[in-house]
């Protein structure tokens, strides 16, 4: 009797052992892969919800496999050390993530602090402006933005009836500056004129509708394109104030996402300038689950038309607003600059930023 208990002990310590390893919601509870996401703050309808937007669909796409966590590690965006350092510690004390992505021009250099810090851990930079060298254990990536910005210019070209559009930067740097250095160059081949401006605030929508009223009484402009994060919604919002004025939209496709909460401002959108950092956030969970990411530690990559991390929102509002044969200058255009035909202006690869960029900004700049 007691030889027939024990056998039928250790049957029951063999099944729950064995049911403890079962895979959950399809994925092995010890075997899942996880990444953490730090990201100041979201709710700003533009940069950071992008990524936010990358979390949902990587956690509805590979669930079962890897579980994407997002940590809103700054809510107020104050950029304070003391903060950032104890969000890294809180996700990379105990390795308990494959992988912590995070940084952008703002926070970048926090995150270079980690890689430092934690030098078994693996991080990604979503957006990076680094000049120096890529830590070893970190995978960073950047934007094909002047491009972007010619093919916005392309279009700007193309639709404008006053042959006068502008452009509000949110900031006046390099790194911004990229945005709108193709954008600059391919409208002065075409002789359109430009404004550029920069109220130095990514935030502050009042300023941002009151620099846009002025583009539009002031100086004629009828094609605006914003470049500055939550502060475009009142560049949107001055826009949609006039019958004859088009924006462009930043990051995400702003048409889509006004069109049921506000179709006034949506209705002025005429496509969006993309900055799929979700995709290049996709693109790393898939590494991550494949194993292949820590073969990206220490290198920097530029992700531009052909990876699908930039290009123009071509939804339906588009297809009905821009002429057929707009159109297929557009597509001509993306071509042309992802197979290289085209020399872009690049702010970030200029020797002499100092010198070379105001010449390009300027070459047919009517608010100098």
């Amino acid at each position: 009797m007691k030889k027939l208990l024990t056998v039928l002990l250790v049957a029951l310590l063999t099944i729950s052992m064995a049911a403890c390893g079962e895979k959950t919601n399809g994925g092995d509870t010890d075997t899942k892969k996880k990444v953490a996401v730090l990201l100041p703050y979201i709710g700003d309808q533009s940069y950071f919800d992008t990524l936010n937007n990358g979390v949902v669909k990587a956690n509805a796409e590979y669930g079962d496999q890897v579980e994407v966590t997002l940590i809103e590690a700054d809510p107020k965006g104050s950029a304070d050390k003391a903060t950032w350092e104890n969000a890294y510690a809180e996700v990379c004390e105990d390795g308990q993530y494959d992988l912590v992505i995070s940084g952008n021009a703002t926070y970048e250099g926090f995150l270079a602090d980690a890689c430092a810090k934690y030098p078994d851990q693996m991080f990604m930079n979503f957006d990076t402006s680094w000049s120096i060298e890529t830590p070893a254990n970190c995978y960073a990536v950047s934007y094909g933005l002047d491009d972007l910005g010619y093919v916005v210019g392309t279009l700007s070209a193309a639709i404008t009836k006053t042959n006068r559009v502008g452009v509000v930067v949110g900031m006046d740097n390099q790194a911004m500056n990229q945005f709108i250095a193709g954008y600059c160059q391919v409208l002065a081949s075409k002789n359109v004129e430009y404004a550029v401006v920069y109220p130095n605030s990514f935030t502050d929508t009042a300023l941002g509708k009151e620099y846009t009223d002025r583009l539009i009484k002031d100086n004629n402009c009828d094609v605006i394109w914003q470049v500055a994060g939550g502060l475009g919604n009142g560049v949107i919002e001055a826009c949609s104030n006039y019958d004859t004025v088009w924006c462009v939209g930043v990051d995400q496709d702003q048409y889509a996402q006004f069109a049921e909460t506000n179709p006034t401002w949506a209705k002025t959108i005429i496509t969006s300038a993309l900055k799929n950092t979700d995709q290049a956030l996709i693109n790393a969970v898939q590494m991550v689950i494949d194993g292949s990411i820590s073969a990206k530690m220490g290198k920097y990559e530029v992700l531009g038309i052909k990876e699908n991390c930039v290009g123009l929102a071509e939804n339906d509002y588009y297809l009905a607003n821009v002429p057929e044969d707009v159109r297929k200058e557009i597509a001509d255009t993306l071509s042309a600059v992802a197979n290289g035909e085209v020399e872009v202006a690049d702010t970030m690869t200029m020797t002499d930023y100092e010198n070379q960029w105001p010449t390009i900004r300027d070459a047919n700049r009517i608010n100098k």
